[in-house]
Parts: structure tokens; C-alpha cells; sequence
């Protein structure tokens, strides 16, 4: 296969994966609310918002595989930044990259204790207003 012809397969690939991911995660957030907030027994197309939730996951996985074979199909186009001595574009997105990511893998996450009760009315309260 020729080259350009895979750069754009890679291309629509990404762009159907990144539709999907919208997609489901407005489906999960704004359709498939919780049970606690009166979505209990809620499906599309038969799945539950755990299992839609699943999909995205692996979607996702598959988006990071898609982005990887996308950078390595257009390395040519990276070293020409970097020969060109704007190495700091790529040093910039890179570190922005790595920072975004490990963000949200480092940060330590918290165990609320006590009266979900109060929790599910403050947050019943928020989506009323």
C-alpha cells in the first residue's frame, strides 16, 4: 500500500475513533445518567452505561494506537521541525503531552467518607439550577 494512501486510512481511522469517543462520552455523561440521578435500568441499543463506558475505554486504547502509527508515518515531517531548529516546537508539545497525561495518572484520588446521601442532593441540586 502505498504510503500517502495509508497516512490517510490512519487519518479517517483517528477521526472515526475521536467521533466515537464524543460520542459515547456525551452518551455516558448526558444520556446514560447515573442511577442515583434517576437513570437506573437506562440502556441504548441494549448496553448499560457501564458497558458503553467499556467501549469508550478500548476506543480510546485504540485512538492511542492509531496517534502512535500517525507520528511514526509522519516522522519526516517532525525532523524537518527539528532540523529546521525549532526544536523547541517539539520539545513544548511533548512536555505539554506528558504533562496532560500524567496528570491525571499521578494525582492522587480522594474516597469521600460519610453521607452519600447529602452528596447525591448537592449534586441533584446542580443539575436542577
Amino acid at each position: 500500500m502505498k504510503h500517502k494512501t495509508t497516512r490517510l486510512l490512519i487519518d479517517i481511522a483517528m477521526f472515526v475513533s475521536i467521533c466515537f469517543l464524543a460520542g459515547t462520552g456525551l452518551l455516558i455523561h448526558y444520556r446514560l445518567v447515573p442511577g442515583y440521578l434517576g437513570g437506573h435500568g437506562l440502556t441504548l441499543l441494549g448496553l448499560t452505561r457501564h458497558e458503553w463506558g467499556y467501549y469508550h475505554l478500548w476506543i480510546a486504547y485504540i485512538l492511542i494506537f492509531f496517534i502512535i502509527v500517525h507520528l511514526v508515518l509522519n516522522f519526516a515531517f517532525i525532523k524537518n521541525i527539528i532540523a529546521l531548529r525549532k526544536r523547541w516546537l517539539v520539545i513544548v508539545g511533548c512536555l505539554i503531552g506528558l504533562f496532560i497525561t500524567l496528570f491525571f495518572l499521578l494525582m492522587p484520588v480522594e474516597r469521600i467518607d460519610g453521607d452519600f446521601k447529602g452528596h447525591r442532593a448537592r449534586l441533584q441540586g446542580k443539575q436542577a439550577k
